[in-house]
């Protein structure tokens, strides 16, 4: 009995109880900030996330509005409602829901300042029960929604501006212009007669 008390003096010394209290303290400190950190980290990736789709949905907005008037054959017009424009293209090649040529109306709607798209084929604005259109929405709290034509009118410059971010400006050249109309052959002129 008394080599075995000796011989466990000498090989194996325990860990009192205080040793062991005071690493399960310090393991809990560490613990804590990795969580805080971790903490951080989520609410700063989340952050990032909603900026970035924020963003991407008014740059799929504008990437949309550009092909729209890219693709535009002719006949665009612009319209100023109170602080915001209407931007009309009677005939584009670039439609959203399989039309072979399409209405494409962008405008600001009163409730939340939301900007819309609304394409379909013959309609007119505000529309009646018996029309078709799709209506997407683009933004909401825009800001700013201007278009411009140059004075040759083959150039468009558009201006979009959301609530807490940065404003999206671009230009569209080269737009087709309004084929030359074409002469009526049953008109005849009328003959004068000749005096000698």
């Amino acid at each position: 009995m008394v080599l075995w008390k000796t011989s466990m003096n000498r090989g194996h010394k325990a860990f009192t109880i205080v040793e062991v209290l005071i690493s399960i303290t310090l393991l809990s400190l560490v613990l804590m900030a990795l969580y805080k950190s971790a903490d951080l980290m989520r609410a700063s990736n989340l952050h990032l996330f909603n900026h970035l789709k924020k963003s991407t949905n008014t740059l799929k907005g504008s990437t949309t509005l550009y092909k729209d008037l890219i693709h535009a054959e002719h006949n665009i017009t612009i319209n100023t409602e109170e602080n915001f424009h209407r931007l009309s293209i009677e005939n584009t090649s670039h439609s959203l829901y399989g039309l072979a040529q399409a209405k494409v109306v962008w405008l600001i709607h009163k409730t939340d300042n939301t900007l819309l798209r609304v394409e379909g084929g013959d309609y007119n604005i505000p529309l009646k029960n018996e029309e078709r259109v799709e209506i997407d929405i683009i933004a909401k709290n825009v800001e700013l929604f201007k278009v411009y034509k140059s004075k040759k009118k083959d150039k468009i410059l558009a201006m979009i501006q959301v609530k807490g971010q940065d404003p999206q400006v671009f230009m569209s050249q080269n737009i087709a212009e309004a084929p030359p109309k074409p002469k009526d052959s049953n008109t005849t002129k009328p003959v004068t007669p000749k005096v000698p």
